[in-house]
């Protein structure tokens, strides 16, 4: 009875419309093949190219771009193809969407203090992928044969369903604040590991903590999705100092180039 409940409730929604809770997996089980959920992800970022106003810069775009992929490469999928997008958005903000797909707003860039404090961010967002959070928290909501659906195209709507998502919410879904920790703590040592001091991190938090104090409305989306604490602030900077730090930059000689042109937006 309770598996037929949770069935109508799914294909009733759009897939992440609602919390993630409810119809729970057995042991944990993520329902989604890395083939799927790459192949997900495909379907997912040809609509999100139609919904965000995603920024044409060459310049700017190289510079996220090298910045992930040489994150990625610290990480068990390094061996996928990942893309990064910078949206043209004010608000501080960064998201994973599964599949490879990791989007940054224009206003995280132009309020990182140091080339660290942005890869420090992205570095979290990339950890969320290659946990494969998302897909880990669809599963937790959703029966196996729902998913798979979706996946194979069975609901030609879903795409369209998750951009909605993510275009009102400004990520994919709500992390629990277990999965929050867990992307730190993979966060923490792939950007070191990337040559960047994760101090930076820290130093992120601790700036958005601030200044959402100050103007709530200014990284509203972020601290909704990512809550930031300053427990998370000591936690993320305890890591840094067990990482061995020697030789790793807060800046490089990019990074100023690529503030700049996102605060032109």
């Amino acid at each position: 009875m309770r598996y037929r409940t949770c069935l109508r409730a799914a294909l009733g929604v759009a897939l992440l419309a609602l919390p993630f809770a409810g119809c729970a997996t057995l042991g944990g089980a993520n329902y989604v093949s890395l083939e799927q959920e790459w192949q997900m992800g495909q379907q997912i970022e040809a609509q999100l190219a139609s919904e965000l106003d995603l920024v044409n810069d060459r310049t700017l775009t190289n510079y996220v771009n090298r910045i992930g992929q040489q994150l990625v490469r610290q990480t068990t999928l390094g061996n996928r193809p990942w893309r990064f997008y910078v949206v043209n958005d004010d608000r501080v903000n960064a998201f994973n969407v599964p599949g490879g797909l990791v989007y940054v707003h224009t206003g995280l860039i132009a309020r990182a203090g140091s080339a660290a404090e942005l890869v420090g961010a992205m570095a979290h967002e990339v950890a969320h992928g290659a946990l494969r959070h998302g897909t880990r928290r669809m599963s937790q909501a959703y029966e196996a044969n729902v998913i798979a659906g979706a996946v194979l195209g069975r609901n030609p709507g879903i795409a369209q369903q998750v951009a909605a998502q993510v275009v009102a919410t400004g990520a994919f879904a709500r992390f629990s604040r277990a999965d929050e920790n867990e992307a730190d703590r993979i966060g923490v040592p792939i950007m070191a590991q990337a040559g960047y001091d994760p101090e930076g991190l820290a130093r992120m938090l601790e700036r958005l903590l601030e200044d959402n104090q100050r103007d709530p409305g200014a990284v509203g989306r972020f601290f909704s999705t990512h809550p930031t604490t300053r427990e998370r602030v000591a936690n993320v900077r305890a890591l840094a100092r067990s990482v061995n730090r020697s030789g790793l930059r807060m800046n490089d000689g990019d990074f100023a180039a690529a503030r700049s042109r996102a605060q032109r937006y």
